[in-house]
């Protein structure tokens, strides 16, 4: 299996940023984050967070964003387009209706599967976009996780999964195939960064996560 690419968070340590460009890891930059202080880069638009907090979407930030990315000298691998997270058809339609308005060919554009979606729906959806998301609740994304990457194979498109930080997680992103991760959590302390380095080792026995009774030591890393 081959490894993905990894995408970690934002850091101001110079040292940090320094050993993160050594070790081949791009940016996740997260919106009003721009602009990203390390490339290859890839934007999340941050329904996530927003989602946390309990507020809607804020499109107008996003907005500004977008003029950014669209001047910037170096543009993204990828941009994860405004979903809803853990609606379903309901996130699709706002995919669908905020891909109409964004610029043509500025980067990229990848759809977030959410709780609720259905693999047929998604399989005909991604012929309109250029990558898969899998964003979502945690106890979802592991359970599903595998069919999205199957998915984004059979359309020949790249996949992507987030809060993939820890040796646990990296390691059944591995096993499903997605071609790219990405987590803050490895930038949180030396041992968990160590850890999802160990987690990229070629040496890998994956049989270990087919197992249902290894899912909760997955679900809490």
């Amino acid at each position: 299996m081959m490894k993905p690419r990894v995408y970690l968070g934002q850091t101001r340590s110079t040292a940090l940023i320094e050993r993160l460009n050594e070790l081949g890891f791009g940016e996740m930059t997260a919106r009003g984050e721009l602009p990203p202080r390390r490339t290859p880069w890839a934007y999340d638009n941050g329904a996530f967070s927003d989602w946390r907090a309990g507020i809607r979407f804020d499109d107008r930030r996003f907005e500004m964003d977008l003029h950014q990315i669209e001047s910037a000298e170096v543009r993204p691998d990828f941009l994860v387009v405004p979903d809803l997270v853990a609606r379903g058809r309901e996130s699709l339609d706002f995919s669908f209706a905020w891909l109409e308005r964004l610029p043509e060919r500025c980067c990229p554009y990848y759809l977030a599967v959410q709780d609720g979606m259905e693999a047929p729906e998604v399989l005909d959806a991604l012929n309109d976009f250029d990558g898969l998301f899998v964003g979502g609740s945690l106890s979802w994304k592991l359970r599903t996780g595998e069919v999205w990457a199957a998915i984004a194979r059979h359309r020949n498109k790249p996949s992507h999964v987030g809060r993939a930080g820890t040796f646990n997680r990296l390691r059944w992103a591995i096993r499903c195939g997605f071609t790219s991760v990405d987590s803050c959590a490895p930038l949180w302390t030396e041992g968990n960064l160590l850890r999802f380095i160990a987690g990229l080792a070629e040496d890998r026995q994956l049989g270990w996560w087919e197992h249902p009774e290894n899912m909760e030591a997955l679900m809490h890393g």
